[in-house]
């Protein structure tokens, strides 16, 4: 009776450490199609600052703003002459159709 009991916990704990490591891993996942509005925020960038290089650029997550429409947010370095600036890149498409509906840049100082 004692093994049993040891044997049910021990399953139980498993169980639940792998249940956590699942919805951990979910939560934190990027959406697979990221890198395609990724790439627009870099040519947008790229046309808005001609003479500058991309360095960098992050990742900083999607916001669901409705059924129809959700924005990805990154974040990119860019080096102009002897200044480097970070710029937000801000791609608003829809979801449902995966369409651009707006991209705005916000220089951040």
């Amino acid at each position: 009776m004692k093994n049993t009991t040891y044997k049910h916990c021990l399953v139980a704990f498993l169980v639940s450490i792998f249940a956590l490591a699942q919805l951990g891993s979910t939560a934190y996942a990027q959406p697979e199609d990221y890198k395609k509005w990724s790439r627009i925020a870099v040519d947008v960038v790229k046309l808005n600052y001609p003479d500058a290089q991309v360095s960098d650029y992050d990742y900083k997550g999607r916001k669901e703003i409705s059924d129809t429409q959700a924005q990805d947010t990154f974040e990119l370095q860019v080096k102009e002459e002897n200044r480097t600036k970070n710029v937000n890149v801000y791609v608003t498409f829809n979801p449902k159709t995966n369409s651009v509906i707006t991209v705005s840049l916000e220089e951040i100082r």
